[in-house]
């Protein structure tokens, strides 16, 4: 059922994702609300790295804040998702024909 063949295959499809998430720590993106005034970058992991809050919004409403906060991680969060899927795509190229390319 699952040959020599097979197996090589899986072990350099496992290699070649391996590598692409291998680049994701150092990949950073950047979310941000208010103009700039809040601003948050993640790396590839989704980690947050930097949170910036601008002293302007010190006396701003906690609700006001928090959805300001809310808008910059889900920004960041979507080049994230963006950013793994262009990765994993890009390591898998080589592996996987391209169904729309012309033979």
């Amino acid at each position: 059922m699952f040959g020599p063949e097979f197996l090589q295959q899986l072990s350099a499809l496992k290699g070649a994702t391996d590598s692409g998430m291998s680049r994701l720590p150092e990949l950073i993106v950047e979310g941000s609300a208010g103009n700039g005034l809040i601003r948050l970058k993640l790396d590839g992991t989704y980690s947050l790295k930097e949170l910036q809050i601008a002293t302007e919004l010190m006396h701003m409403e906690k609700a006001d804040l928090e959805d300001f906060l809310a808008v910059a991680l889900q920004q960041a969060i979507q080049q994230v998702t963006a950013l793994r899927e262009k990765e994993l795509m890009h390591s898998l190229s080589a592996l996987v024909p391209n169904p729309s390319d012309p033979e």
